[in-house]
């Protein structure tokens, strides 16, 4: 039913189209003077011919309003473009900015140890679980990377090179509980062993072990690397004490350290790729 008024709307649409373009012949045949037959014609069709009008105009409107939406669209792809290009060279220029960053400090240790040969990266992922913390880094053995080099920041160690493909490495977080290295205290002197511990890794500390009991370190001491072993750098800070704890067993104290590198905010790194070993 609703199939056979709508072919009904469409038939009478059609005639008095017919019978607009037939009062406009007529019309201008007989010089404007309309005959009685193109007046009742007229008469008909004026309605009609009004409904074509508003009909005409509705669907003008309509195919406006949709080349202006599809001009907005355009405009909206076209921006998003731009924004998405703004983005990537801010991306780029902050990379660029860290990697310049880390070169100053590579300089920097460079002045005080000659011997120091280093390889910028990135870290392009990070690992922390309950278990470990380690990073990967975007350079391998192809860039001369090799395990257990140490890895730092302008700050200061970051970890060390545990594992090594020909473009990537996992470095081994400071906080890692496999991490160990010959430590000493800046300010006392108080030779010890900068370890990873479980249950302080969570916290985002490390342990400093083997302290002498009539210890004199204090909250906000720095620790280095103290050489011995020749595994890492002389020099290296390590982190700052946080506190200064007694052994279960009493015979020694040991104190929990925070990094100097923020751990969990750190892109870009330098890697010592070879240095000379002092005592």
């Amino acid at each position: 039913m609703n199939e056979f008024f709508s072919k009904k709307t469409v038939i009478i649409f059609l005639i008095a189209v017919l019978l607009s373009l037939i009062l406009a012949i007529l019309s201008a045949v007989s010089g404007g003077r309309i005959s009685p037959i193109g007046s009742l014609i007229n008469i008909i069709t004026k309605p009609i011919q009004g409904v074509v009008s508003n009909v005409t105009e509705y669907f003008s409107e309509r195919a406006d309003r949709a080349l202006r939406y599809d001009e907005a669209e355009k405009e909206n792809a076209r921006l998003r473009e731009e924004l998405s290009v703004v983005k990537q060279a801010l991306r780029e220029r902050e990379a660029m900015a860290k990697e310049n960053e880390q070169l100053r400090a590579a300089l920097g240790l460079r002045e005080r140890d000659s011997s120091f040969v280093f390889e910028a990266a990135e870290i392009v992922a990070k690992n922390a679980d309950n278990w470990t913390r380690s990073f990967t880094i975007n350079k391998g053995s192809s860039a001369g990377i090799a395990p257990d080099n140490c890895v730092i920041t302008s700050d200061g160690m970051v970890g060390y090179v545990s594992e090594v493909g020909a473009t990537w490495a996992t470095v081994t977080a400071i906080t890692d509980t496999t991490m160990e290295a010959s430590a000493i205290a800046s300010r006392t002197r108080d030779v010890a062993s900068a370890e990873g511990d479980f249950e302080l890794m969570s916290e985002g500390l490390f342990r400093l072990s083997y302290l002498p009991r009539n210890t004199e370190l204090l909250a906000g001491d720095m620790i280095e690397t103290s050489g011995v072993g020749g595994l890492f750098p002389k020099g290296i800070v390590l982190g700052s004490v946080v506190e200064v704890r007694n052994e279960s067993h009493g015979i020694s104290k040991y104190a929990t350290v925070r990094p100097a590198v923020d751990l969990d905010k750190v892109n870009h790194v330098l890697v010592i790729k070879s240095f000379q070993i002092t005592e």
